[in-house]
């Protein structure tokens, strides 16, 4: 099982994120993320690209990528351009992580409409493939035209970055399979819905000829690791609710699971972590991440770390509690 995690992000917490990430690669961890939304105090970056460009030079080893990128708030060619950028500057290192967007008031900020967004996405990812890939490019669209164009430079990896698709409707998890090189679900998802929306997935694969065990099983998961059960139980009560009792709870996130189809209470920890969070000693954290390696076959395993508050010394001790515990367990 490979490790990734995704550190502090938000505010004006850039050195702390930057001493994880250098941490992170030293400790043998082999990927981090950022994520992206808009106008969360100290909770998240508006441009996880600019974020992944302020580490592509000063690592040496590690994969990075969004976790997801919004896509509908940017024009296609400028992520094929950036995106490039990055993988050249990495040395072939970035993943492209990318899905629909789903809160209403990021939508209206950027005066972007919601609905058709899922079309504009589709054609969005087919051109970034184009554009990385070929030397001239005729993409005519409904929402997007690129007649008789390049971008230079292209990207260093071959044939391209990787795309890893986000989202949970059947069309999301359709064009996982069709556009993207994995499926990558988000942390908010119980376990029975992951193994659902998994099944959609494969068969999606299957239709157009692609073995599943082929493509990457990477899951994000809310982890919260300490030396004992009743410290990360302490810690993820106090910081990690925060997400669900104050933002994907209320109705201003519309989120499309919390809230939305799974009815969970968001405001009591026993219920809503049950196969969903990862939260407690090394040895419980591997004793459950061996029942999703069983279940789900995951085999890249996305660490969320940060949550409002929690202390940056904490993540870095966790960071090194992931290390020299539970990942010479998942990879042996």
């Amino acid at each position: 099982m490979k490790f990734g995690f995704i550190p502090t992000e938000g505010g004006h917490f850039f050195d702390e994120f930057l001493e994880e990430v250098l941490l992170g690669e030293a400790l043998g961890f082999d990927s981090v993320w950022l994520e992206e939304h808009h106008g969360i105090k100290d909770h998240y970056w508006p441009s996880p690209l600019i974020g992944l460009a302020g580490i592509a030079t000063q690592t040496e080893r590690i994969l990075f990528g969004t976790d997801i990128m919004v896509m509908p708030f940017y024009h296609p060619v400028r992520v094929a351009e950036d995106s490039a950028m990055l993988d050249i500057m990495s040395q072939g290192r970035f993943i492209l992580g990318a899905a629909i967007g789903y809160k209403p008031d990021e939508f209206e900020l950027y005066q972007v409409l919601l609905e058709k967004r899922g079309a504009r996405f589709e054609e969005a990812i087919c051109l970034i493939k184009q554009l990385w890939t070929q030397e001239e490019v005729n993409f005519n669209g409904k929402h997007y035209q690129v007649l008789g164009l390049k971008i230079e430079p292209r990207p260093v990896s071959s044939p391209h970055p990787l795309i890893w698709l986000g989202g949970w409707g059947k069309l999301s998890l359709k064009r996982a399979a069709m556009l993207g090189d994995a499926w990558i679900p988000g942390p908010t998802a119980d376990l029975d819905k992951l193994l659902s929306s998994q099944k959609i997935y494969h068969d999606e694969l299957r239709s157009i000829g692609i073995d599943p065990s082929t493509n990457p099983t990477p899951l994000t998961r809310e982890v919260v690791i300490a030396e004992n059960d009743e410290k990360a139980r302490e810690i993820a009560d106090k910081y990690v609710m925060v997400n669900y009792r104050d933002e994907y709870g209320t109705g201003d996130w519309n989120h499309p699971l919390i809230g939305g189809e799974d009815d969970t209470p968001v405001d009591q920890f026993e219920i809503i972590r049950r196969d969903r969070f990862l939260v407690g000693s090394p040895q419980t954290i591997i004793k459950e991440l061996h029942k999703y390696q069983h279940t789900f076959g995951v085999d890249h395993l996305i660490c969320r770390l940060y949550f409002p508050g929690i202390s940056h010394n904490f993540i870095m001790n966790e960071l090194k509690l992931i290390a020299s515990e539970v990942m010479p367990a998942l990879r042996s």
